[in-house]
């Protein structure tokens, strides 16, 4: 019992140095992981008090779009619909400058929309965007949206489907004879 007080000090300095080392730090984020936390904050949001989580990953035109939205434009942005992330991949990156980057991604997810649809009714999202992320006191900031592509696959209904239905000869074992087909 003597080591007991050792070895909990011992795990609580490793399990406080692991987080502290393992989680990136602001200041040590990449261009890329800064695109990704944003997108995390923007689709996960919860409430409108939220919107300084936004700000902390912003500049420029995009921070004060964000800090000019009305409390509804910022519901119904963020927090009013459902997303489900299918995918997130960062596309191209090309550095500008030392201190400015532009991050293409793509990100694919099912619009869930207001009503939380199912997700056999929802439509499924494709977008690429294209950033540009500048280092502002130490840290990289989303400065600006300087390109989107969307596409938005809707989902058919079954009564819309067109399936094909084979023609005569094609389901029957044997191809019809020349007296089958010529006989009045």
């Amino acid at each position: 019992m003597r080591w007991f007080p050792w070895r909990l000090i011992f795990v609580t300095l490793i399990i406080t140095g692991c987080t502290n080392m393992c989680g990136v730090k602001r200041a040590a984020m990449t261009p890329e992981q800064v695109v990704e936390a944003y997108l995390n904050v923007a689709l996960n949001m919860k409430e409108v008090g939220e919107r300084d989580k936004l700000l902390d990953y912003t500049t420029g035109n995009l921070r004060h779009a964000i800090e000019s939205a009305s409390v509804d434009t910022i519901r119904t942005a963020y927090i009013d619909r459902r997303y489900q992330i299918l995918n997130y991949s960062v596309v191209e990156r090309r550095d500008r400058t030392p201190r400015e980057t532009e991050i293409a991604f793509q990100l694919t997810y099912n619009d869930l929309g207001v009503e939380n649809k199912p997700l056999q009714d929802a439509p499924k999202v494709t977008t690429e965007n294209t950033v540009a992320v500048v280092k502002s006191g130490g840290e990289w900031m989303i400065r600006d949206v300087m390109g989107n592509k969307t596409s938005i696959d809707f989902p058919v209904s079954e009564e819309s489907r067109i399936t094909a239905k084979p023609g005569p000869g094609i389901d029957e074992p044997q191809a019809p004879t020349i007296e089958e087909s010529t006989a009045p």
